[in-house]
C-alpha cells in the first residue's frame, strides 16, 4: 500500500486523509492541517470551545437547576464526555421576487337590529420580497442526531465570535483542539444547496401564513460570504439506574441544547393520567357522535392523539428536553 502524501506541517507524521477531508488532525501531535480540495483554507472558520472541565461544571449546574434532576443528583454518574467540531456550510442569500396567496378571513357586519353576522371570504393579496437570509447548513450527510437542530437553533440565537482557523497559532489550538469531522459536501454543492433552501424558507413563510398560494415567483442569487464553520459540540453521556442517558451542549458558552433524562415516578404518572385523559375524550366523543357528527369525530381523534402521545412517553422510560424548556423549574 502506498504511503501518504500528505504529512503533518509541524511534525512530519504521515496523515490519513480521504478525498473529503479538508482538514487532517494529526494522531501524533494533534495539529490541525489543511488539506487542499474544494474550499479555500483561508474560508475555514471555527468558534473555538470551551474545554472537558467547563462542560462537566455546566453539566452539574444543569442539574441543580432541573427539577426531577436534582432529586436525584447522588445517583447519577458521568460516564463520559466526548467532543468534536462539526461542519457547517454558513453564507447568506438574496432573494427577490413576488409571492400571490390566498387566505380565509372571517368577516362580520351588525344589522339594524344589532345582531351580528360573520361569513368567511376569500382575500388576496401580493406581497413582494428582497431581503438577505443567513443561512447554516450541515456539510455531513447523516442522519440528524439529537441535538444538531438544537445546536444551530442556538448558534441563530447567540451568533457567537468566529475565527480563522489560519489565525489560530499552535498555543491557542492547544487549548480548544478536539476531533474535526470529516465534511462530505464541497462547495459547490453547499451554494446549490442554500439557494434551494433559501426559497424553501421564504415558501413555508408563506404556506404558514396563507391557505393557498397561487403565485410563488421568487429567486435565490448566487450565496456569499461563503465559509465552513466548525461548531463545538459536547456530549455528556451519564448513567441512573441501569440506563445511560446524554446531554448534548454547545461548546462555545456552554448551553445545555437538548437532553433525555430519566422520568421518575411523578411524571411517568402525568403521562398515564393523559393517556386515561385520551381515552376519555375519545369514549365522549363517540357517545355524541349521533347528536353532533362534527364534533363528535374531532373529540375521537383528538382523545385518540393525546393517548397515543401519552402513552409513548410513559412507555419510553424516558424524556427529552430541549433549548427552551431545559432548566426550567
Amino acid at each position: 500500500m502506498e504511503e501518504s502524501t500528505f504529512r503533518c506541517e509541524r511534525c512530519g507524521a504521515p496523515l490519513e486523509v480521504s478525498p473529503e477531508t479538508i482538514i487532517a488532525v494529526c494522531p501524533y501531535c494533534g495539529f490541525p492541517n489543511h488539506i487542499s480540495g474544494n474550499i479555500k483554507t483561508e474560508n475555514i472558520h471555527i468558534i473555538p470551545s470551551l474545554d472537558k472541565n467547563a462542560i462537566a461544571q455546566s453539566f452539574w449546574k444543569r442539574v441543580e437547576k432541573d427539577f426531577d434532576l436534582r432529586r436525584i443528583k447522588d445517583d447519577i454518574e458521568i460516564v463520559d464526555i466526548e467532543g468534536h467540531y462539526a461542519p457547517y456550510w454558513a453564507g447568506k442569500v438574496h432573494v427577490e421576487g413576488t409571492v400571490k396567496y390566498m387566505k380565509r378571513e372571517e368577516e362580520c357586519h351588525t344589522d339594524s337590529k344589532g345582531n351580528t353576522h360573520c361569513h368567511t371570504v376569500e382575500r388576496h393579496y401580493t406581497e413582494g420580497v428582497n431581503e438577505n437570509l443567513s443561512l447554516l447548513g450541515s456539510a455531513r450527510r447523516q442522519i440528524k442526531s439529537l441535538g444538531v437542530e438544537d445546536t444551530i437553533k442556538h448558534f441563530s440565537k447567540s451568533r457567537p465570535e468566529e475565527t480563522k482557523l489560519l489565525n489560530l497559532d499552535e498555543e491557542r489550538w492547544g487549548k480548544i483542539k478536539l476531533e474535526i469531522l470529516n465534511t462530505e459536501m464541497d462547495e459547490l454543492h453547499a451554494k446549490l444547496m442554500m439557494r434551494e433552501d433559501a426559497v424553501d424558507v421564504i415558501r413555508n413563510r408563506f404556506l404558514a401564513k396563507s391557505d393557498r398560494i397561487e403565485r410563488f415567483d421568487i429567486h435565490a442569487s448566487e450565496p456569499e460570504d461563503v465559509r465552513l464553520l466548525l461548531l463545538p459540540m459536547w456530549v455528556v453521556y451519564y448513567k441512573y439506574g441501569n440506563s445511560i442517558f446524554q446531554t448534548v451542549f454547545a461548546g462555545w458558552d456552554g448551553k445545555a441544547v437538548a437532553s433525555t433524562e430519566p422520568m421518575n415516578l411523578f411524571r411517568r404518572a402525568e403521562y398515564l393520567a393523559g393517556t386515561g385523559v385520551g381515552a376519555l375524550i375519545a369514549a365522549f366523543g363517540g357517545a355524541f357522535i349521533s347528536v353532533s357528527p362534527i364534533f363528535g369525530i374531532l373529540a375521537m381523534v383528538g382523545g385518540a392523539a393525546l393517548g397515543w402521545v401519552a402513552g409513548g412517553k410513559a412507555l419510553k422510560g424516558q424524556r427529552v428536553e430541549r433549548e427552551g424548556s431545559l432548566g426550567v423549574i
